[in-house]
């Protein structure tokens, strides 16, 4: 392992991730930093050869590429929901699934929590991505959350800042973020309470 460089060990480490064939959907990426968030949506874009539908909630991807800090890859369709919106585009979005295999990039579980603040939220919230995922198991099409996470004083990963609790669903797997020497590296967590 030591003669790969670190490209290379990112794209392996991302490669469960990208497999729509894994009976675990959705995936969902802890990332304590929004710059490791957005290299780790980034390193997935470029190294994925199907198209990708990105909702971008937090609007951190997408202003990364209107500003052209960050080319566009061909094949990517973003979209950034809004609250009044989010019924079609999530319509439109479990249409295409259905007519083509694509990976489908939620970015990120906390905007799209904070566009629904209100008291009953997170269940809205949690239906509509367990529906994604749903359809996603069945047309091969993975789905990955992102999220800015921490751990809480019980040792839970919560959402940052905020401090709501990540679904936890025995059909996802969870992954962090981390960096070390200018180093990406994304790892499977056994649980999101340890």
């Amino acid at each position: 392992m030591l003669d790969k460089n670190p490209d290379q060990l990112l794209a392996e480490s991302l490669r469960q991730i990208q497999d729509g064939s894994s009976e675990h959907n959705p995936n969902i990426i802890l990332a304590s930093k929004p710059f490791h968030k957005a290299e780790v949506v980034n390193s997935l874009l470029d190294s994925i050869n199907y198209p990708v539908i990105l909702l971008d909630f937090d609007l951190l991807y997408s202003g990364y590429v209107a500003s052209n800090m960050i080319q566009k890859r061909d094949g990517v369709h973003i979209f950034r929901p809004q609250r009044d919106d989010w019924n079609k585009t999530l319509h439109t979005v479990l249409e295409k699934m259905c007519q083509e295999r694509f990976m489908v990039i939620i970015d990120s579980f906390n905007g799209f929590h904070n566009m629904y603040n209100d008291k009953d939220s997170a269940r809205f919230v949690n239906a509509s991505l367990m529906l994604l995922a749903f359809v996603g198991k069945f047309q091969r099409c993975p789905v990955v959350a992102m999220a800015l996470a921490r751990k809480n004083k019980r040792n839970y990963w919560v959402l940052s800042p905020g401090g709501r609790r990540i679904i936890n669903s025995k059909n996802s797997h969870f992954y962090t973020v981390g960096k070390s020497d200018d180093v990406l590296s994304v790892s499977l967590l056994e649980s999101i309470m340890q």
